[in-house]
């Protein structure tokens, strides 16, 4: 048994233990002590989070299920992964776990092994490849993250492969005198309808901010009103993986919708932790409101469908077709590896092939 030295060592090192009512201190005191005799005397064993009372406790788990709960706790508080990225891993989790009927309800973990995923990969005939390389990269980062924080013994799947092979998807862009005709088409509807010129404000600097930044959309509207300095010209953008970047504000026209913006917002005596793009119930702007606008402005110049992925994959190839530094479009783009920005290499390299075929000069020698 730890002596009470230990214990009292262990007690005045925490930092979570905060003034507040005696019985409230007492409860919290014996669920921390309780914790710490589990972390001391518990066998190594898969132990999962569970929160109460502000502290962090631990109960015993060798399943599928509780090791699931675990590895989707540890990527919200550790890795800070966005709510979608959660969902997705806890979607491919559960497709895992109920593609065998014959197992038991809660799939033991050392019941896993090789020739269980093999058999769970051969079963998704219909899926499509990236689908399949997603759900099975999901699993392996599961079991590593597992081994890597000392959960699990033996890792079923180190160097384990997929033989499926996924083919190149080149990003869709838009034409560049479309990008014009969507810039201009807010502009020119203060001038139809003044009545909605707030509102025609507001959409003048959202577009401008997709396409002069190449933020995604999750960054767009979970921007707030002090993440854009006007003075510096930079706006702090948080992307994935909780990266935290900045951007410069380079464009004369997007600085002068933007200010304009930042004036509108700041007659409603909003504070610097205010969203910067609201909807008209005065709410955070969701994606869906933005591809919203996005969808009745392409509308209005009569063209396809455009989405704020469009936006940022045309701003990239266009940098890139102008000799911008493939670095620095890594940078804008928040991307964490430059691997994912060569993607606009090929489309680069598309454009370049169509423009050489139309004014190469031997086209033009009839010999």
């Amino acid at each position: 048994m730890a002596d009470q030295a230990s214990l009292g060592c262990l007690l005045n090192t925490r930092k979570n233990i905060c003034v507040c009512s005696p019985a409230r201190s007492s409860q919290r005191l014996v669920i921390f002590c309780k914790r710490m005799v589990l972390r001391i005397f518990a066998p190594p064993i898969l132990l999962s989070p569970k929160t109460e009372y502000g502290f962090t406790f631990c109960l015993i788990m060798d399943t599928f299920n509780s090791a699931t709960e675990w590895f989707l706790g540890h990527c919200a508080d550790h890795r800070k992964l966005s709510h979608h990225t959660l969902k997705a891993y806890k979607h491919d989790l559960s497709h895992f776990r109920t593609f065998a009927p014959d197992l038991p309800d809660d799939i033991p973990i050392s019941s896993i092994d090789r020739n269980l995923v093999q058999r769970w990969l051969a079963s998704m005939n219909g899926a499509k490849p990236r689908t399949v390389r997603r759900r099975l990269a999901t699993l392996k980062s599961m079991f590593s993250t597992l081994e890597r924080c000392g959960n699990l013994k033996n890792n079923p799947l180190p160097g384990f492969r997929s033989e499926v092979k996924v083919g190149t998807i080149l990003p869709r862009t838009v034409a560049r005198g479309t990008v014009k005709l969507l810039l201009q088409s807010p502009r020119k509807e203060v001038l139809r309808e003044p009545a909605k010129r707030n509102r025609s404000i507001r959409e003048t600097a959202l577009i401008e901010i997709l396409f002069s930044t190449g933020m995604r959309v999750s960054e767009v509207v979970g921007t707030n009103i002090g993440d854009v300095d006007m003075e510096r010209l930079v706006i702090s953008v948080r992307g994935k993986g909780n990266r935290e970047r900045q951007i410069p504000i380079v464009c004369d026209a997007f600085q002068e919708a933007l200010s304009q913006h930042l004036t509108e917002r700041r007659l409603k005596d909003t504070t610097s932790g205010d969203p910067l793009f609201v909807n008209r119930r005065g709410g955070r702007m969701s994606d869906q409101s933005v591809r919203g606008i996005l969808r009745r402005h392409a509308t209005r110049i009569g063209t396809r469908r455009i989405t704020p992925h469009m936006l940022r994959h045309t701003v990239a190839t266009l940098l890139l077709e102008d000799g911008v530094d493939l670095r620095h479009i890594q940078r804008l783009l928040g991307h964490s590896s430059i691997t994912t920005t060569t993607i606009y290499v090929h489309v680069s390299e598309r454009s370049q092939r169509k423009a050489l075929a139309g004014r190469h000069p031997r086209n033009k020698m009839n010999v």
